[in-house]
């Protein structure tokens, strides 16, 4: 004997969840947690696309800085040092 379909985990399509009358409190509370918990997962996978494109821009930023950096003579690299140790971090 196969599974019956009210033991399925695969969610039901809209259309057809909109036809039938969900009278049962606690089937609505499941429905309504599990609605949220998709939203938050979609939130965090926007933030964390935008992060990862963050941490790019990053350290290109930090790669024109090394680039500047070793550009610098002997006075500009004493004049940074002592920029760096007065500024906290």
């Amino acid at each position: 004997m196969g599974p019956s379909p009210l033991s399925s985990r695969t969610p039901p399509d809209r259309g057809a969840s909109a036809a039938i009358p969900i009278r049962s409190r606690k089937v609505r509370k499941v429905l309504k947690l599990e609605a949220r918990a998709g939203r938050l997962l979609a939130r965090h996978e926007r933030a964390l696309a935008c992060a990862a494109s963050l941490l790019t821009r990053a350290a290109a930023l930090r790669r024109e800085a090394r680039a500047a950096e070793l550009a610098l003579t002997g006075t500009e690299i004493g004049e940074l040092r002592r920029a760096r140790n007065a500024t906290p971090r």
